[in-house]
């Protein structure tokens, strides 16, 4: 499992744990006592929280700038999705839209409907992706929720970051103090792109003659067995769009990777469907996930090694958060 790095200023280290069959089914009925989670090494006394029977506060970060607008159309009934995935009142949430700089935040709601068509339609951004500063920005909304209030951010963004000012350090800081989860669900911004420019059809640049002739009309080639000139190859070129999808192809998906450091979860769409099939998986496992807590036997600062596994059914597949990070005693 990938290393994941947290920071918490109390005692108790919260640890969201989700247990499968090999098939994928999930398990039900695990006690506290089935699990055997280590710190360090040293075992610790777990306490299986009733979270689900806390209200959630959810806010749901959507980018709309740089190539999302390729996926609008994948939010056709979005504000259904997300409805489920909420759950019934006291359940809150607050939709934020996000390009360069996260938008203003809807107010808190227990009713998606009241927001569906800016949900399901939402305006074009520019060409900016702050996903680190839009977190920051869901975080600080979620603090001001009542601290009894379990808290999730729902991410629907491309993998990578474009643009942000905030430090990623800072974000798993405030993750951790927190203990919120994050759900990440992402496309390609690559692959989005593309499509896009497939719709859109034109030249964008001059056309490029490779050879050593001047190009003839667009349309006209050298016939065969026309000696007359060099063959010659003619194309059209926007030189600077396939540097940027291989770069962007090259960057590490930011988005999957803040997810599982705050003990979320990860999921890639490319369509409407595939939308639909991420939410309804993730909207199963937020219901029905444990939620492990334990107060550390040492106080030591820095980084503990999380792992938790089952004492009598090593058959199953535990996902777990796998560390935390203690900071040093408030003086």
């Amino acid at each position: 499992m990938a290393q994941t790095t947290l920071h918490t200023t109390t005692t108790l280290v919260v640890v969201p744990t989700l247990v499968q069959t090999p098939d994928k089914d999930l398990v039900y009925s695990l006690r506290a006592e089935d699990f055997v989670l280590t710190d360090n090494g040293v075992p610790q006394k777990v306490t299986l929280e009733e979270e689900t029977r806390r209200p959630l506060s959810l806010v749901v970060l959507m980018q709309t700038g740089g190539d999302a607008r390729g996926q609008f159309s994948s939010y056709a009934h979005l504000d259904t999705m997300i409805a489920s995935l909420l759950g019934e009142a006291p359940n809150e949430v607050s939709i934020v839209n996000f390009d360069s700089q996260p938008e203003a935040a809807s107010p808190f709601t227990t009713n998606v409907a009241e927001w569906g068509d800016a949900i399901d339609h939402p305006d074009v951004g520019d060409r900016g992706a702050a996903i680190f500063d839009s977190i920051a920005y869901g975080l600080d909304l979620l603090q001001k929720r009542p601290t009894y209030n379990r808290r999730a951010i729902l991410l629907l963004s491309q993998g990578h970051d474009v643009g942000s000012k905030t430090p990623l350090k800072d974000v798993v800081r405030e993750l951790g103090e927190t203990n919120t989860a994050i759900y990440s669900v992402t496309f390609s911004a690559e692959k989005t792109a593309l499509r896009q420019e497939l719709k859109e059809p034109g030249p964008k640049t001059k056309p490029i003659a490779v050879g050593n002739v001047t190009p003839p009309t667009v349309g006209t080639y050298p016939k065969g067995g026309d000696t007359g000139s060099p063959a010659e190859l003619i194309a059209y070129f926007n030189l600077s769009e396939p540097l940027r999808l291989i770069l962007g192809a090259m960057s590490k998906n930011t988005s999957a990777e803040v997810a599982t450091l705050s003990g979320g979860e990860w999921s890639s769409f490319d369509n409407a469907q595939e939308l639909t099939q991420d939410l309804g998986v993730l909207t199963n496992h937020l219901h029905n996930s444990y939620v492990l807590s334990f107060t550390p036997t040492s106080s030591e600062p820095g980084l503990h090694t999380i792992k938790v596994r089952l004492g009598h059914h090593p058959e199953l597949l535990v996902s777990a958060r796998s560390n935390y990070w203690a900071s040093e005693p408030s003086r």
